[in-house]
């Protein structure tokens, strides 16, 4: 099974030029808090330095499907990336209102609370992305990979892992959670919200190693 890799956290041009390149099948921009946030207006201008085959993801906190609607198509996104632990019933009208598909974020903080989540927004989302609980946009902090029970893995949606991975430790996520993507936003940074092109070739490389010997 091919590994893909989503670069976040994207704030320049140049960085965004280099994630095809470097291995990114994703990339995405914040245009909810934190950090990394950009404006509408500079998110659509760094995906549009993306490579044709790379997809471009938007990340969004609760706010009103009618903005979520027009920043998709003001920035051509291919996917829209609910955080927030939005309900199965808001993934649902985003998709039915956009026609886009949709990540949907669950945070990881009680481990037993965990599986039913999981299963209200399987096959709702079309991916149910895992992350850390605290700070939006690429905090670093990583959560308990334990808390994935084989009964908790999504069925009909895809995984996706986030939240503190590296170079360093990208294997050992993959190996832990299986997942279909790996989601880095601070963990390939040389500083907040710039991209250090060797550590994102690094972190492409680790999974693509950890992909030939499984």
């Amino acid at each position: 099974m091919r590994t893909e890799i989503k670069f976040c956290g994207l704030t320049r041009d140049e960085d965004a030029a280099q994630v095809g390149p470097l291995g990114g099948a994703y990339a995405g921009v914040i245009f909810a808090g934190g950090p990394r946030r950009v404006t509408p207006e500079r998110g659509a201008l760094v995906l549009a330095r993306l490579a044709p085959e790379v997809k471009k993801v938007g990340v969004f906190g609760d706010v009103p499907i009618e903005e979520i609607s027009y920043i998709s198509r003001h920035a051509w996104l291919d996917i829209i990336q609910l955080h927030g632990d939005p309900s199965p019933d808001f993934v649902a009208r985003v998709r039915e209102e956009t026609r886009t598909p949709v990540w949907a974020v669950v945070r990881v903080t009680d481990t037993g609370d965990l599986a039913p989540r999981i299963a209200a927004l399987d096959g709702v989302a079309n991916a149910i992305l895992l992350d850390a609980p605290g700070r939006l946009g690429g905090s670093g902090a990583r959560f308990d990979w334990d808390a994935l029970t084989p009964g908790a893995r999504p069925c009909r949606s895809k995984l996706v892992v986030a939240g503190g991975l590296t170079p360093g430790n990208v294997g050992d996520a993959m190996g832990a959670l299986a997942p279909d993507i790996v989601d880095v936003s601070s963990g390939v940074e040389c500083r907040r919200g710039i991209k250090d092109h060797e550590r994102m070739r690094a972190f492409a490389d680790a999974v693509h190693r950890h992909d030939q010997h499984t």
